[in-house]
């Protein structure tokens, strides 16, 4: 080998060395970028769990507030005491803080008084206040986390101003608490949530809004929802935040959910006896139109039995029909402030147009949504079509001691005693025709979506709604039958056939009018959810 060849090739020393270097390092730096992208997927994949963790427990916390509203008489008291009293930092009213703290921390919704505040130092905040606007809530002075600009805006800034409760939740207050902090439950002012384009103009922004069964209402100032004619029922807003512990390098996760919520409204018919059919009376029965829930009734031996009292409610007539009232025989016994000829004063008649919120097909449709289907379901036969001509319906057959809900004992003592926080009511549907025999009993609302026959007594506390013909006979004995109303709609042909497709009432039928047991309906359910959203900003 020449020098020529042996200078070349101690230059080329130490290239394999270089070129495993080389490869080392690029393998290095692929490696380190599999890595920081397996942490970062890692950290994303943490946080999205983390943040669906606080969502799921914001919901949580709106639905935990939603079932106490109907089974914590407390809370529920709390909730209608709302009811015309929008929040208001200066008079302390108007709002309430459901509490779920973990192993016992200080939670509190306002700025604490700080002029400054950052959801840094108090990440439990309520900033949400900042975009409802509530006219009674005082501007801050200084700026405040209100939403991404930190514009000044409303907060509380101390814990005067609201009523705050620890809420019965799972695990609340220990160490396997919830992450919800908070619910607010205040009421929906117009202009806000996500059904607020179906309330009103923007003349009524700030106004309360109630619900009426099927659409939101704007109320006057100064007035409630349960003081409306006919009585609608407050929307809430429950506002439900949740925060995450931080862990690690995760800082943890704020999500917030709002929903709106309403009970509905109370049905109370004006007489015990509505109906769009001709109405039949006959034998020796009795129609007392005088509230039992606030009227005492004494019979006499010799006359009419007497009703009255301080602040007895008697403004109802006996019998409220778009047709007419007739009589078979004398027998009969009619109580009211207004008389007692059931064929004249004592009742309304021909009532025309039928008023809207008595309108038997909307009200079947709004309260058949959940109610439980009768025990004898698998046995109605048939087709329906309760708008043909003549209208048919489903056969339910004649059904035997039937029990739906609880009847309240109190009702059988002597004298009967208006019954107290009554909870034994039900919604239960027939969906057809049904004759209903042997003293059928029990409370709540009982709807027949078709013709209804009562032969041989009948106990009820409640509401009874019926699509089609009423008829009621038999010996049903001296008991009171009915404490409520009955509600009944009209065939398409009854007004035609007033004896074939009126409503027949008779055989010693008793009927008290009790506003107490319509206005009890549906206390046991909680309040039905109207919208709901994640609050993003």
């Amino acid at each position: 080998m020449n020098g020529k060849s042996t200078k070349q090739l101690k230059s080329q020393r130490g290239i394999a060395m270089m070129v495993a270097l080389l490869a080392l390092l690029l393998l290095a730096a692929i490696g380190m970028g599999l890595m920081f992208m397996a942490d970062t997927e890692n950290s994303v994949n943490n946080n999205y769990r983390d943040s669906q963790k606080a969502y799921f427990a914001a919901r949580a916390g709106a639905e935990q507030a939603r079932l106490l509203m109907a089974s914590d008489v407390n809370i529920k008291g709390k909730a209608f005491g709302l009811d015309g009293k929008m929040p208001s930092s200066v008079l302390n009213t108007g709002m309430i803080y459901l509490m779920n703290p973990t192993s016992g921390e200080a939670i509190d919704p306002t700025t604490g008084g700080v002029a400054n505040p950052t959801l840094a130092s108090n990440p439990y905040m309520d900033d949400q206040l900042c975009w409802e606007k509530y006219t009674g809530i005082v501007l801050t002075s200084g700026t405040g986390p209100c939403g991404s600009n930190n514009q000044a805006g409303q907060l509380l800034l101390t814990n005067s101003s609201f009523t705050s409760a620890t809420m019965p939740a799972p695990g609340s207050n220990g160490a396997d608490a919830l992450a919800f902090k908070w619910v607010r439950i205040a009421n929906k002012q117009n202009f806000m949530g996500p059904l607020s384009q179906k309330v009103s103009t923007a003349s009524t922004a700030g106004q309360q809004v109630c619900w009426d069964g099927s659409q939101e209402i704007v109320i006057p100032p100064g007035s409630t929802c349960q003081g409306q004619t006919p009585a609608l029922m407050p929307v809430w807003e429950l506002t439900s935040l949740a925060v995450t512990p931080k862990f690690g390098q995760n800082p943890g996760s704020r999500r917030m959910v709002q929903m709106e919520v309403a009970f509905k409204p109370p049905l109370v018919p004006p007489a015990p006896i509505s109906t769009e059919a001709p109405v039949v009376l006959q034998g020796s029965f009795v129609l007392n139109a005088y509230d039992f829930c606030s009227c005492t009734c004494v019979p006499q031996k010799n006359g009419p039995t007497t009703c009255g009292g301080p602040g007895c409610v008697n403004s109802a007539h006996a019998i409220f029909t778009e047709n007419t009232v007739s009589q078979i025989g004398n027998s009969g016994q009619t109580i009211t402030s207004f008389g007692t000829d059931p064929t004249g004063d004592a009742s309304l008649q021909n009532q025309n147009p039928w008023p809207a919120n008595l309108n038997i097909n909307t009200l079947i449709n709004q309260y058949k949504v959940g109610a439980s289907p009768p025990p004898f379901l698998n046995q109605c036969t048939g087709i329906a079509n309760p708008l043909g001509i003549p209208p048919s319906y489903k056969n339910c057959g004649t059904q035997t001691n039937q029990v739906f809900g609880t009847y309240p004992s109190s009702l059988s003592l002597t004298p009967p005693v208006e019954p107290v926080n009554y909870t034994g009511g039900v919604t239960e549907y027939i969906p057809g025709s049904v004759k209903l025999t042997a003293g059928a009993n029990g409370g709540g609302i009982l709807i027949v979506d078709g013709d209804l026959e009562i032969n041989g007594g009948l106990n009820w506390y409640g509401l009874i709604l019926v699509r089609g013909k009423v008829s009621f006979t038999g010996g049903a004995g001296p008991a009171v039958n009915l404490y409520g109303a009955l509600l009944a709609g009209q065939d398409v042909t009854a007004t035609d056939q007033a004896q074939l497709d009126g409503d027949k009432f008779g055989g010693s039928i008793n009927f008290n009018y009790d506003v107490c047991a319509l206005k009890n309906l549906n206390q046991g359910s909680p309040p039905q959810l109207l919208a709901t959203h994640e609050i993003m900003y």
